[in-house]
């Protein structure tokens, strides 16, 4: 079965992939680059940190692409977490957590609300909320910091970020929740002071 316009679809080039054969490669890329490279910009300090995470995830999924058995995109995803924790949280702790991301939505989010003439006092507000919050997640320890990324911001549901963590279902439902409560209450310390 052929995909639009004659391509091979999305199952045959994950076959091919598996089989080791890249002919097709760049398609697949393609499919994949915006997520995976906006996940490493997540996990990663800087730019070119997150650019170096990229072409490491892709080099490792190629030399390992017979043992792609899940969704491609758990699958990869689970290389580029396994690849930060064995090199890049060791050398280059990420304490910048999705600052790219925050920024497009903090944008986008001012756009939006100044069509809405809400308060130049109040969007303020709101940024300096957000810029808290983010610096809260950067701090949390990766076993809390790490399912927060994938859930909320991947928008992976339970069962994916239990299979790109490796962990069972409940224990990424209890780390949310611990997360959540830890973020509560750094936030409500903060207003308190």
């Amino acid at each position: 079965m052929k995909g639009v316009k004659g391509l091979p679809d999305e199952q045959q080039l994950l076959k091919a992939f598996s089989n080791n054969d890249f002919t097709h490669i760049d398609m697949l890329i393609s499919r994949h680059e915006d997520g995976l490279f906006n996940l490493c910009l997540k996990l990663a300090k800087s730019h070119s940190d997150a650019e170096e995470l990229y072409q490491q995830t892709w080099l490792k999924a190629i030399q390992k692409s017979h043992t792609c058995t899940k969704s491609f995109k758990n699958w990869m995803y689970t290389i580029c977490l396994n690849t930060y924790r064995d090199g890049f949280r060791r050398s280059k702790r990420a304490n910048e957590v999705i600052d790219r991301t925050i920024c497009a939505e903090t944008r986008s989010h001012l756009i939006e609300t100044a069509t809405d003439h809400i308060s130049a006092e109040a969007e303020a507000l709101k940024h300096m909320t957000l810029k808290k919050l983010q610096d809260k997640i950067a701090i949390l320890p990766d076993k809390h910091r790490l399912p927060i990324i994938l859930h909320y911001f991947e928008g992976l549901d339970y069962k994916e970020t239990a299979e790109v963590l490796g962990l069972p279902i409940g224990t990424v439902k209890s780390r949310l929740n611990s997360a959540k409560g830890k973020l509560r209450r750094e936030m409500e310390r903060e207003q308190d002071v």
